[in-house]
Order: C-alpha cells, then sequence, then structure tokens
C-alpha cells in the first residue's frame, strides 16, 4: 500500500481558475489534508493480516521506537525495534481503537521490552566484565538523563516518553493518560524542573 502524499503547488499556471474559491477555502482544505490521518486505515487492514499495511505501521512509529530503545539502553536496538514489532503484531488482534493514537499503545509494549532487556543485561554481565575505564561523556549523560526520567513519578515520566520520545501533542497525551490537558501541563513542568534540578545536583 503507497503512503499517500499531498502535493501542492505554487505554480500558478497549474492552479485552475475557479471563480469564487478564496484562500479561506483553500487553507481550509490544506489544513484538512495535512490532518488527515491513515494510521487507522493502516491498523484496520493490519488486523486482517496485511502485513504491507503493518510495514507502514512500522516504517511511521520506528524511530520513535528507536528513541526510546537508544536512551534507555544506549543502543540503536535494532533487536528490541524488531521485539516491539512483534510483539505488537501479535497483540493487534486484542487491539481496540478509543481514540488514543496508536502509538501509545506501541509505547506500552515497548516499555516492557525495554525493561525485560535492562533486567536480561543486569543478571547477565559478570562483574569480570565490567568497563575498567570511565564511561565515555556522551554515554554517561545518557544514564544519566534515563536514570533521572526512570526516577519521575509514573505519570510525569510517562508525559515526558510520550511527548518528547514519542512526539505526541499535550492533548493526545492527555488522551492516552486519561487525565486533562492542564494536568498534562502540570506534570510536564514538575517532571522538567524535577530533572533539570537531579541532573544539575550531578554534575
Amino acid at each position: 500500500m503507497p503512503i499517500p502524499l499531498v502535493m501542492a503547488s505554487h505554480d500558478h499556471a497549474l492552479t485552475p481558475n475557479i471563480p469564487g474559491r478564496s484562500d479561506d477555502v483553500h487553507a481550509r482544505q490544506a489544513a484538512e489534508a495535512s490532518a488527515w490521518d491513515p494510521t487507522p486505515e493502516w491498523v484496520e487492514a493490519a488486523q486482517r493480516g496485511d502485513e504491507d499495511a503493518f510495514g507502514q505501521l512500522y516504517r511511521l512509529h520506528r524511530p520513535a521506537i528507536v528513541r526510546m530503545a537508544r536512551l534507555h539502553a544506549g543502543i540503536d536496538g535494532d533487536d528490541l525495534v524488531s521485539e516491539v514489532f512483534m510483539r505488537a503484531w501479535t497483540a493487534l488482534p486484542t487491539y481496540r481503537p478509543t481514540g488514543v493514537p496508536f502509538v501509545a499503545w506501541l509505547y506500552g509494549i515497548a516499555r516492557h521490552v525495554i525493561v525485560d532487556h535492562i533486567r536480561r543485561e543486569a543478571r547477565s554481565t559478570p562483574l569480570a566484565e565490567l568497563p575498567d575505564r570511565p564511561v565515555e561523556p556522551r554515554d554517561d549523560d545518557r544514564m544519566m538523563l534515563a536514570a533521572a526520567i526512570d526516577a519521575l513519578p509514573d505519570e510525569q515520566r510517562q508525559v515526558i516518553e510520550l511527548k518528547y520520545l514519542l512526539g505526541l501533542r499535550n492533548p493526545e497525551v492527555a488522551e492516552a493518560l486519561g487525565i486533562s490537558i492542564g494536568a498534562v501541563n502540570a506534570k510536564q513542568w514538575r517532571a522538567l524542573q524535577a530533572l533539570r534540578d537531579r541532573l544539575e545536583g550531578e554534575r
């Protein structure tokens, strides 16, 4: 299934001269076109077993899951990302649209996969194999940020991850967590303050 493209031209020679068509109409049509989201159609098709539709979902949402894996596990995480989407494909028949963005459902799966990975790594790394030199500063910064985010109260952490890692807007975060937009704003503010205080205290 090809990804639909909305094409616009600035070449007036290609724009039909239709009497009565105002700039407001053009603006509204452009807004409606840009707001159209094919995700629900892809999800429905994937639930019917359409692997191409699921491939579209994979390409659309993979970057967000990679960001989560990179922050929390310190790797680009092809294996982790593959496991997230394998679990999603298996669980897809149970998915029910509730108005919450599909990526928020993927987020729940990704959190479990990443936490399981971190626990496995902690159990399987012998002390003798721990590095005998300091961690590179860039990786050290990532680890401090990941630890600071994980230390937040659950809903504050979820707000930060849903907004800054998965790219949801505040109304979408509110819908995903079942809270008001005002509560999202308040939790975001408190979370950012806590992260700043913790990170500044560790430098």
